[in-house]
């Protein structure tokens, strides 16, 4: 195995002045031959100088002349063929939506390259309407639920019924990329090529077996000439323009090549072997590459280690690591990582001193994941179109199989429409987060909690009501959380304790025939200057991480972040809050899991959205220290007053000083504007601040602590609040006291009272 070291190279070149003169001849020789310059690349993000692999996986769009639209397809593979030359597989309809010459694709550039949609690079050679590829069993072309149309915006509403065809995933070989899928019960691989002699885009298929007559989808709109060597197969255009191949009824395994070409010839018979091609091709993502780790200073009880990233120039593929998710081996030396641009990577190497991290690029093309989960050695990926399980199957290090384990997400053009986060229960199914699109659902999927069954088969909607829920966590006793952000619907960052069926808030995506007047609440809420943008919950796992095991922790994305989180059950209500760790991160921190090797605890993140973090991409261990730790660990309310309990003993003269002490507290509005202000608590609609970051007026009404008393073991602290205490959606407990020992303790706790004990 080549490790290759990342350190400076310089390369120098040195032209001899006396070729000078033959250089200037041979030029003047060759200009009349000249070809004109090539059409420069678009320029583009940082992630148009990446080396995509042989597919892109993403929506492509083409817009024409007189500016009319067309997107081939909303879960899109999209294909190198090579000789620049290129085409976009439909994945739920397993048809050609496009092939075009001149380039591969332009990525989009908005947010980094994550709004906005791809667009074929050079000129389309043939379309295909969106329709599904291959005829019914009655020879039909027409889906159960079609596409609707909703001024630009374009709905799926999932893939096709599995007993008409089903996507099985793809094969990579090399530069090569074989598409497995069935139709009815037969199995087909398609082998994707374009023949640079001819300028004919060829399609090799394989049938798997037996198969009935058939109809296969070709074009719609295309000068080309359709042609193929398969005897018995007729080409036709029917009276609804469709170009299709009719097949015959085979006995046994078939293979044959399509072509569509403006010669119109019968294609060569295919040399190619398509199913020697699906064991595996040679190793293309070499060299291995090494990075030292940066372990965290400080005299705190908790730092922050940086387990460096191979990113950009770094690596030979400029590769854009934007760390999205990531899981642990059984081996917890290493993990796979996955980045919003499309990779998945292996890091070994793993150990207390991080000094040679070794990087393996293991898959690619993948579409904007941002989850990963390993179960039993498999790598579990979540794009944006579907649940990719990856398969090395000739053990050389790289992803040979990209499975499909889950496609029935259904998907529309928005922005927002990412899927977040990727989570297992002790029964083994997956669960993840749906984004909204802000306005009125276009689909049963936006805004949901999705369970997926453990063998992948099924998907079901677990709960709603979600805006922009880049968290999702797990606790132990299967404990489902999320997080959602501010926004329409969202009067503030809310981290939610979920249950099955439950409604979040989001009023566009509670997927009922009338709009809603109440939500579940939330665990707490988080005012916009302490969590803009919330990430992912995780559970602290043992007591190798300080005086929390058992405790949940809460990351943010926009402020980059790790919170404490305080939780209570009030006669079947739940509530707590939250503090902050003093501690700071590159990124913004959305996925986290501790590590069974050293019990610590990892984070990872990024920055294409809001947020404060200086790097677009970051992996962190948040390291225990062994020093002592002072800080809230559980918070209760009753009927007059707050309890407080801290993970270490109090100075009895600073905690029991009621003027050490001070609360205050306010509400939201829960409506359709963008966010919310700050309302009094006890005149509902007077404003009394604003919810915004580095704004001056931001406070609530304050509370009178009346007393601060100190148990006798001088670790949990009652706050006495006259007038009592009343449910109020956001509360601020502020102190300035010192622990047993001296240490300053001057946190703040953001907490919610959903409910009061009567006593």
């Amino acid at each position: 195995m080549q490790i290759i070291h990342l350190k400076p190279l310089v390369l120098t070149v040195v032209l001899a002045l006396a070729s000078l003169p033959l250089l200037a001849a041979d030029a003047k020789k060759d200009a009349k031959k000249e070809k004109p310059a090539p059409k420069p690349k678009p320029a583009g993000t940082q992630w148009d100088a990446m080396d995509l692999g042989a597919f892109y996986s993403g929506g492509l769009q083409v817009t024409g002349e007189k500016g009319d639209v067309f997107r081939p397809a909303l879960k899109g593979l999209n294909i190198n063929l090579g000789s620049d030359a290129a085409v976009c597989f439909d994945t739920e309809r397993l048809r050609f939506g496009l092939g075009w010459r001149g380039g591969f694709v332009k990525l989009p550039t908005g947010r980094e390259g994550l709004e906005g949609v791809a667009s074929p690079i050079g000129e389309v050679a043939f379309k295909a309407a969106v329709l599904p590829g291959w005829a019914d069993a009655i020879g039909g072309f027409i889906e159960p639920k079609p596409p609707v149309k909703d001024g630009r915006e374009l709905v799926s509403h999932g893939p096709l019924p599995k007993d008409w065809a089903k996507w099985r995933g793809l094969y990579v070989n090399g530069k090569q990329v074989i598409l497995s899928y069935t139709v009815g019960k037969v199995g087909v691989l398609e082998l994707p090529g374009y023949d640079a002699a001819s300028e004919a885009f060829t399609r090799t298929i394989h049938i798997e077996g037996a198969a009935p007559a058939q109809k296969l989808l070709l074009a719609t709109d295309t000068k080309l000439k359709a042609s193929h060597n398969l005897a018995g197969a007729t080409v036709e255009t029917t009276a609804a323009g469709l170009l299709v191949l009719n097949l015959p009824a085979t006995k046994t395994a078939t293979t044959f090549v399509v072509a569509l070409s403006a010669s119109g010839l019968a294609p060569k018979a295919s040399k190619a072997n398509l199913p020697a091609l699906t064991k595996g091709g040679a190793t293309q993502w070499t060299p291995v590459l090494e990075t030292a780790g940066v372990l965290g200073k400080g005299d705190g009880a908790y730092t922050v280690d940086t387990l460096t990233l191979p990113d950009g120039k770094a690596n030979p593929w400029n590769s854009w690591i934007r760390t999205s998710g990531f899981d642990f081996f059984a081996d917890a030396t290493k993990a796979a990582i996955c980045s919003v641009s499309g990779d998945v990577w292996i890091v070994s190497g793993i150990d207390d001193t991080l000094a040679k991290l070794k990087w393996k690029r293991f898959a690619t093309g993948l579409f904007q994941p941002l989850g990963l989960k390993i179960v039993d050695g498999k790598i579990y990926l979540l794009g944006r179109d579907q649940i990719t399980r990856l398969h090395d199957l000739n053990g050389d290090g790289e992803a040979d199989f990209y499975e499909n384990f889950n496609n029935d997400i259904a998907i529309s053009s928005h922005y927002h429409e990412f899927n977040l986060g990727l989570e297992t229960d002790r029964a083994g199914n997956f669960y993840f987060n749906k984004g909204g699109n802000l306005g009125g659902a276009k689909h049963q999927h936006h805004g949901v909690v999705a369970k997926v069954s453990k063998d992948g088969s099924k998907l079901e909607s677990w709960a709603n009501g979600l805006r922009a829920p880049n968290g999702i966590g797990m606790g132990p006793n299967d404990e489902v959380t999320s997080s959602d952000n501010e926004g329409n619907w969202v009067p503030s960052s809310r981290v939610n304790l979920m249950k099955p069926g439950g409604f979040y808030g989001h009023v566009h995506t509670a997927h009922t025939s009338t709009p809603p007047t109440d939500y579940d609440k939330p665990l707490f809420w988080l005012p916009h200057q302490v969590d803009n943008s919330s990430g992912g919950q995780v559970w602290v796992t043992s007591d190798k991480w300080g005086p929390f095991k058992g405790d949940m922790l809460h990351m943010s994305y926009g402020s980059c972040s790790l919170f404490k989180v305080m939780k209570e059950e009030v006669g079947g209500q739940v509530q707590g809050g939250a503090v902050r760790f003093p501690l700071s991160f590159e990124s913004g921190i959305m996925r986290g899991h501790f590590s069974p090797r050293d019990g610590q605890l990892y984070a990872t993140g990024l920055r294409v959205w809001q947020s404060s973090g200086a790097k677009t991409g970051a992996f962190h261990r948040v390291r225990y220290t062994g020093k002592p730790v002072a800080m809230p660990k559980e918070l209760h309310v009753k009927p007059n007053g707050i309890e407080i309990t801290f993970t270490t003993a109090l100075d009895a003269k600073t905690a029991a000083d009621d003027g050490n002490w001070a609360i205050d507290h306010w509400n939201y509005k829960w409506t359709s504007n963008y966010g919310s202000k700050m309302y009094s608590a006890s005149e509902p609609d007077k404003v009394i601040g604003e919810n915004k970051i580095n704004n001056t007026k931001f406070g609530g009404e304050d509370l009178v602590v009346k007393s601060a008393k100190l148990s006798a073991d001088k670790k949990t602290v009652f706050l006495e609040v006259e007038g009592g205490v009343k449910p109020v959606m956001q509360m601020r407990i502020r102190m300035n006291i010192n622990a047993a020992d001296g240490t300053p303790i001057n946190q703040t706790i953001y907490n919610t009272v959903n409910k009061v004990a009567a006593k």
